[in-house]
């Protein structure tokens, strides 16, 4: 499994215990507040906001999350499920009728370069006719002679889910529009629109840290400071004398909404899906997870074991965004901050503050710190309605999806 690295240093210091609890509470109370599942929920954490390109959110969903519940996420990082899963196409065996391919003859790799180009139809796979059709339009113009192959073309080269998922990925890949999936940022922004209100609040000192119920048991990848990213000793540090003193959180969200999504598997209507090829086909994925052995598999790499297995860099899928909108949360710790720290914090704060780590301006967000008489920290966060923020995503153990 490709896991991303934690961005912050020093997770068994004393700072990085006190935030990987804290992270665990917010879990927590956010799976609650918001009415989600810890069967499949898993927290973003990140520094970007969800932005405004339907791109982003597919690179998001792209992403394999770790078996973690939270999650730094890079869109850019390597283990990515349109790559992992040409990998599996690519080695997994042809169902063996070779009549089409003996009928065609010299002209059988000059079609097959055709349907992997850019100039084939996007809808070719979506059915028989729809491939038949396009052959008779191709074989009119470059191969005549074996117009006649149009049957044996359908009963073995259509009826090959392999063949047919590999020169699918491959025209989807010619047209170097990167790997569609099948929500755009319309789809969010209308789901959002009338999505309702949640809000919530956690105490550090009487919120649950146990994850032992949660989809990923006890397991958590990233450690935020609370004043930076990563920012080091210091703020290690300041970190550590707010959590051991207790933290007061109020969140308050105008929308949340949850927005599923998948691979683009066939063509679309929507005017931004409508020019992607699709790239997925669920028939000849669901064969490759169905049987483990070389019966489907080829030999070498990647094999079942590596791609599924417990070690495997596809045991599950990101299915859906959550996302908030309207933001509102106050961070209170009782801790009394020297005038020294409180400058410190005050300068560095807005660079991003735990749980949310978009640089204050971005969408109109604002983080402001400011500090009672006696000392104590009062964080504000907000960010305007129509800024949406991924808050978490759910995660889909692979069998249940490629069944």
């Amino acid at each position: 499994m490709s896991e991303l690295k934690t961005p912050v240093k020093g997770a068994d210091s004393a700072a990085g215990k006190a935030m990987g609890t804290l992270t665990k509470q917010w879990y927590n109370a956010v799976v609650a507040g918001l009415s989600l599942s810890p069967k499949n929920f898993q927290l973003y954490q990140g520094t970007q906001s969800i932005g405004s390109t339907s791109e982003y959110i597919w690179k998001i969903l792209d992403a394999i999350p770790p078996a973690s519940v939270n999650n730094y996420y890079d869109p850019n990082q390597s283990n990515n499920f349109s790559q992992d899963y040409q990998a599996v196409i690519g080695n997994l065996k042809p169902i063996s009728d070779n009549s089409f391919q003996n009928c065609m003859g010299d002209y059988y790799n000059e079609w097959m370069t055709y349907l992997k180009s850019a100039d084939a139809p996007a809808d070719i796979f979506e059915s028989a006719d729809k491939m038949s059709t396009a052959f008779k339009k191709w074989a009119l113009i470059n191969a005549p002679s074996q117009s006649g192959c149009v049957s044996s073309l359908i009963s073995s080269f259509y009826n090959d889910i392999v063949t047919i998922a590999n020169a699918m990925f491959a025209s989807a890949q010619a047209d170097d529009k990167g790997y569609a999936y099948n929500v755009t940022i319309a789809d969010l922004n209308n789901a959002i629109t009338t999505a309702p209100a949640k809000k919530f609040t956690m105490n550090s000192k009487t919120e649950s840290s146990s994850i032992s119920h949660t989809w990923a048991e006890a397991s958590t990848s990233v450690f935020f400071d609370i004043f930076s990213f990563g920012g080091g000793g210091t703020f290690d540090k300041l970190s550590t004398q707010a959590t051991s003193a207790g933290l007061d959180i109020s969140a308050s969200f105008k929308h949340v909404t949850t927005l599923p999504g998948g691979p683009l598997a066939k063509p679309s209507n929507d005017p931004i899906l409508s020019s992607y090829k699709p790239w997925y086909n669920s028939a000849a994925f669901g064969r490759a997870y169905g049987t483990e052995d070389n019966t489907v598999w080829k030999n070498g790499a990647p094999s079942w074991e590596t791609t599924f297995g417990p070690d495997g860099n596809m045991q599950r899928v990101t299915s859906a965004l959550v996302v908030v909108d309207g933001i509102d949360i106050t961070i209170t710790s009782e801790t009394s901050y020297s005038s020294e720290d409180q400058k410190t914090i005050t300068a560095q704060v807005k660079a991003g503050v735990w749980p949310f780590f978009s640089a204050s301006g971005s969408g109109g967000s604002s983080t402001n710190v400011t500090f009672s008489d006696s000392g104590a920290m009062t964080i504000t966060i907000t960010n305007p309605a129509g800024n949406p923020q991924l808050i978490g995503v759910l995660v889909t153990d692979t069998g249940d999806f490629a069944s």
